[in-house]
């Protein structure tokens, strides 16, 4: 991937519009409102993000410069939003959820605005570049300018919320009247705003203060530009031995393996059964090959040592270890689940090792020029989409189907 970041923004005023101001304090009041509900928790874990992506997107929808292409980005935002209404997640994945979903948000806002923007290898970064990034010296920008126009519209929109209200109060009471269901929400609503506890009051603060800032930063980076790949030098011979060298690791431990699994020919004094062999090292072999995978992005994204020969016929070797170390913890988990069966985390492992073959196949691709695209667009949508698949897979009833 491509080590972009934003370029420094000059200072200079950002005007919000009386409009915008509205809307996030309309959005402030309704988050706070949700919250009160008495609903999915996960709904109220959510609501802020989903507050801040809905006022977002109203702020800057009639934004000239849009990229089309960014809209694909709601399609796993929407899938994350509704996985526990569809399917019921566990509670990991939630607080994964609550995580992810802002790294997918300032993805899909920056995106939007800026057709210079591509996917790379820090894209997560952004999100410091939209929400904690001047959460209260933003509020600088906070000022309200009366003149004879603006006054011209406070008294229009104040006589259409009277109009409102008055029209509003009647409409209600006809629908409330004929829906019982749509009765004891409505309570519930006004239960809500009523309930306005100093949690509530602190949750509207800080709502706005995050809504504010977004918008601000929005403002700030809409323009901006991305940095050019810096490319690190090393010497051939320092990488060569370096590789020759894990290599030769992995050959010791695919020939102990080897011994081993066939006649034990190194005659190593050590017994074993097939239910201990599943459990012993699983998650280190897990972890040795996101190290693999480390070395050889780097190399590839960050370097032009993969021009040299030998060096990619080193990293091609290291990439053919990580797969067969992919294949032996498959097997170790094959035998687990063979005695035990599924569980979640047992899937989530399976899924972990298919997505990680995926990865190095296309490693491999992006080592012999097979493909050269430049930026993680492949590596971005075969993550999200193994991330999705554990949310709509790894639950209860889909282990429950298996078993």
């Amino acid at each position: 991937m491509l080590d972009n970041d934003f370029k420094d923004l000059e200072e200079k005023e950002y005007k919000v519009s009386s409009k915008n101001l509205v809307i996030i304090l309309i959005a402030s009041i309704l988050t706070v409102i949700f919250y009160n509900l008495n609903i999915n928790n996960y709904i109220k874990d959510v609501i802020i993000p989903f507050m801040l992506l809905l006022v977002s997107y109203i702020v800057i929808f009639k934004e000239e410069k849009q990229n089309k292409k960014a809209y694909l980005m709601l399609i796993p935002i929407f899938l994350i939003f509704v996985s526990e209404l569809i399917v019921g997640i566990d509670g990991v994945n939630k607080d994964l959820n609550i995580l992810i979903l802002p790294v997918l948000i300032s993805m899909f806002l920056f995106l939007l605005l800026n057709k210079n923007f591509t996917i790379t290898g820090n894209s997560f970064l952004w999100m410091f570049k939209l929400f904690p990034q001047g959460l209260f010296t933003n509020l600088k920008y906070f000022k309200l300018k009366t003149n004879s126009d603006n006054k011209g519209k406070a008294k229009n929109v104040f006589l259409g919320i009277v109009f409102g209200f008055m029209f509003g109060i009647v409409i209600l009471y006809l629908l409330t009247q004929a829906d019982d269901y749509f009765n004891a929400f409505l309570g519930n609503i006004f239960k809500g705003i009523f309930n306005f506890n100093p949690t509530s009051l602190f949750m509207f603060i800080i709502t706005f203060i995050l809504g504010f800032s977004v918008l601000i930063n929005i403002l700030k980076y809409k323009d901006s530009k991305m940095k050019k790949i810096k490319i690190r030098t090393f010497d051939n011979s320092l990488i060569t031995t370096f590789l020759i060298f894990i290599d030769a690791i992995f050959v010791l431990f695919l020939f102990s393996e080897l011994s081993r699994l066939t006649t034990n020919f190194l005659q190593i004094p050590i017994e074993y059964t097939y239910s201990s062999y599943a459990r012993e090292g699983f998650f280190q072999l897990l972890g040795v090959t996101l190290i693999n995978f480390s070395i050889i992005f780097y190399l590839l994204y960050k370097t032009k040592l993969s021009e040299n020969k030998n060096i990619r016929i080193l990293m091609t070797l290291l990439i053919v270890f990580s797969i067969v170390l992919i294949g032996n913890s498959y097997y170790r988990m094959y035998l687990y689940i063979d005695h035990f069966g599924f569980t979640v985390l047992r899937l989530q492992v399976i899924l972990f090792l298919l997505m990680e073959l995926i990865l190095f196949v296309l490693l491999i691709l992006r080592i012999y020029n097979c493909f050269k695209e430049k930026n993680a667009y492949y590596y971005f949508i075969i993550i999200i989409t193994f991330y999705i698949l554990n949310l709509y897979l790894c639950n209860d009833a889909f282990i429950n189907l298996l078993n």
